[in-house]
């Protein structure tokens, strides 16, 4: 079995990687101002996964999170995990252009109906698209993941 510890700091360490500044990186990268290591000075990888998928928003607080800001980038960001835990998963609806977070719903859903849900402890949806947010909740829900609607408007700003 893996520990899990190790998947986290692996996937840190490729996320930290990622966010140098060159061209040919792409999402995910670790929110901007942050690094890996920023939890405390322990110079050990932060505890917590958290994933969030949104075109313009960050966390107001800084929290370090793995920023995407499309459907194709969640899909693939979950699939190279490889079965490794998300402890939250952060998402918005509405994205860029037509883009939405559909696709990933529908990605996560088919895996739990295959018996094999993608491990994520905590679903929070966040878009300000109500009836939408209000749908992603239900089918994921519906799914069998752990998930919420979250209207704490304060904790973001924009990232430009």
């Amino acid at each position: 079995m893996p520990n899990h510890d190790d998947d986290i700091a692996t996937s840190a360490r490729a996320r930290a990687a990622m966010d140098t500044g060159d061209p040919a990186a792409t999402q995910p990268r670790i929110e901007p101002g942050r690094s890996p290591s920023d939890h405390g000075g322990t110079g050990q990888e932060p505890a917590v996964l958290r994933v969030l998928v949104d075109d313009v928003r960050v966390f107001k607080d800084r929290r370090p999170a793995v920023v995407l800001r499309s459907s194709a980038d969640a899909i693939g960001f979950v699939a190279r995990l490889g079965g490794r835990r998300i402890d939250e998963l952060w998402l918005d609806h509405d994205l860029i252009g037509d883009d939405t977070i559909q696709p990933l719903v529908d990605n996560l859903v088919a895996a739990a109906a295959l018996g094999r849900p993608v491990p994520v402890d905590r679903i929070l949806v966040h878009s300000s698209n109500i009836r939408a947010g209000h749908r992603v909740v239900q089918e994921l829900s519906s799914a069998g993941y752990r998930v919420e609607r979250s209207y704490a408007a304060n904790l973001w700003r924009h990232a430009w």
